[in-house]
């Protein structure tokens, strides 16, 4: 073996300029969404101080834990293929499952309780479950994979990490429109618009944070306060969380939707790195993602972990192994030193959203690419049904602003007569489950599956009636118009092979209205070639 391979193998634990960049991006995005929480649940009159003793440090724990398993797994494939150009999967937090915790478990059990440790045990409860639900998949995971089509565990991640987050957060852009809007054009511009920040290629997550942060400082928008250092454990209580775990039973209809969509999304994550050419066993990772979260949970933090589905451009910006290591390292160290109250000072909302969008548009672009073409209407759909989710989640956290009642039947007539309450009840409530069904329910029947289509919707029926769709709380009987409702559409979905009028599968067509468009895709590249000629001579 050269003494440069042998070298490269044994050290993984020097970083690379690609590990450089990567590790910052990965602290950064650690730091920036760990605080979300907090700031969601300010307006409700719980302490930025709270916030951040109690939610917080259980998160640094399982992190750490969860990274440095995901890193041994990368040294070993190293030794194992003699390759020194091995990635490791990229950990961190989960924007998607960290909004759905908060204002739909915490939020509620908050005002129906007045309690704000009870809510903050009910939400580590559910981080808890999640870990479980991962642990408890990872030996099933290619069954899991076989089961559930391409198009429709891609439409759940697209609308998890594209519509919901945008939707959800992207208004907090404005907060500040001068620190927002120049966040936003060095996304737009150095991010989206891949123009590299000097020839140094000066990693754009620290200059969409550095500039606007000092447009903040410079307008007295943003003033942190300085509090020291303080030791502080990376845990902030055990038995309350375990204790709350029965109370969080009610709220399955959230905790296991987001856990099947962290599974589909390590899936997904494995897979992109099969294709970068690491091989990783994907039992091996979702195990570790369930350890990282379940210590999560069980150290008291109501955030979520999960493999990110980054490992392609990671490994071409050439990160290796060592930000793995190091990202956690440097986490823990923020958190263990008291700094974590002060950092998160320095990740005000509209930054927060710039860089929410980019990577919401990032994961939507990825999911048009990685599905056929003749799948795009399971995403258009897929896509759009998140909003009845965002909706119901926002009234519900105005409502009490307001000094109102979603229990009280006046209000819920007014606001049945004014945003369909009853419907975004129905739409919002287990939304992640609506997306997978449908989603594998149109797929199949592009394929003429119909059988497959109709099994969908019979556990589509199932689901709703133990409250796991369309209902805000696990019971049995939940939901029976909706379990009736997805019962009919098995009876279509199966009946389609006597009275469909083709005999193959669905074709993929150019209507009337896209021609025009493909010939003008057509010609764009000899018209692109001619203007490049003109202008070389």
């Amino acid at each position: 073996m050269p003494e440069q391979l042998k070298a490269g193998l044994t050290r993984w634990w020097l970083p690379t300029r690609g590990d450089i960049d990567v590790t910052i991006a990965q602290v950064g995005f650690n730091l920036a969404q760990m605080v979300i929480p907090v700031f969601l649940l300010l307006p409700l009159g719980v302490s930025l101080e709270f916030g951040v003793a109690h939610f917080l440090p259980g998160y640094a724990l399982g992190l750490l834990v969860g990274s440095l398993g995901l890193t041994a797994l990368a040294v070993r494939l190293r030794k194992r293929e003699q390759r020194a150009d091995i990635a490791a999967h990229a950990y961190g937090n989960n924007v998607p499952a960290i909004l759905a915790y908060t204002l739909l478990i915490i939020v509620p059990v908050y005002l129906q309780t007045h309690d704000i440790i009870r809510a903050w045990q009910v939400g580590a409860a559910a981080v808890i479950w999640t870990g479980i639900i991962k642990l408890a998949g990872a030996p099933f995971a290619g069954a899991i994979r076989r089961v559930i089509p391409v198009p429709a565990s891609m439409a759940v991640f697209g609308a998890a990490m594209y519509s919901y987050l945008a939707l959800a957060l992207l208004q907090r852009l404005f907060d500040q429109p001068v620190v927002g809007l120049v966040a936003l054009a060095i996304v737009a511009v150095c991010v989206l618009g891949n123009v590299p920040i000097t020839r140094w290629r000066i990693p754009p997550f620290l200059a969409a944070w550095i500039i606007p942060l000092m447009v903040g400082l410079a307008i007295g928008y943003v003033h942190p306060v300085w509090h020291g250092f303080s030791l502080q454990a990376p845990f902030s209580g055990t038995s309350g969380a375990i204790h709350a775990m029965v109370m969080a039973l009610p709220y399955m209809s959230v905790i296991a939707p987001m856990a099947i969509y962290h599974l589909l999304q390590d899936l997904a994550s494995v897979e992109g790195g099969v294709a970068a050419g690491d091989d990783y066993d994907v039992r091996k990772v979702i195990f570790w993602d369930g350890v990282g979260t379940l210590i999560c949970g069980l150290a008291g933090s109501v955030v979520t972990p999960i493999i990110y589905a980054l490992h392609p451009p990671y490994k071409a910006m050439g990160a290796r192994v060592s930000y793995a290591f190091w990202t956690p390292v440097i986490f823990m160290f923020i958190v263990a030193s008291g700094l974590t109250l002060f950092t998160t000072q320095l990740f005000p909302w509209p930054i927060l959203a710039s860089m929410i969008a980019y990577v919401a548009i990032g994961v939507g672009a990825a999911t048009l690419r990685r599905v056929d073409r003749k799948y795009v209407a399971v995403l258009l759909l897929s896509f759009v049904l998140p909003a009845g989710a965002i909706v119901f989640a926002a009234l519900n956290s105005a409502l009490p602003a307001l000094k109102l009642s979603a229990q009280d039947l006046a209000v819920q007539a007014a606001l049945n007569r004014s945003v369909y309450w009853a419907s975004l009840k129905g739409l919002g409530s287990g939304f992640l489950f609506l997306i997978l069904v449908v989603a594998a329910l149109i797929t199949h029947v592009i394929d003429r599956h119909f059988t497959r289509a109709a099994i969908w919707c019979l556990v589509a029926a199932a689901f709703s009636w133990v409250g796991l769709m369309h209902s805000a709380t696990l019971k049995w009987g939940a939901a029976p118009d909706y379990a009736t409702g997805w019962l009919a559409a098995a009876a279509i979905a199966f009946s389609a092979r006597w009275w469909r009028g083709d005999t193959a599968a669905a074709p993929q067509t150019i209507s009337q209205d896209e021609k025009p468009l493909a010939s003008l895709e057509v010609q764009a590249v000899p018209l692109a070639q001619r203007r490049e000629a003109r202008h070389s001579s």
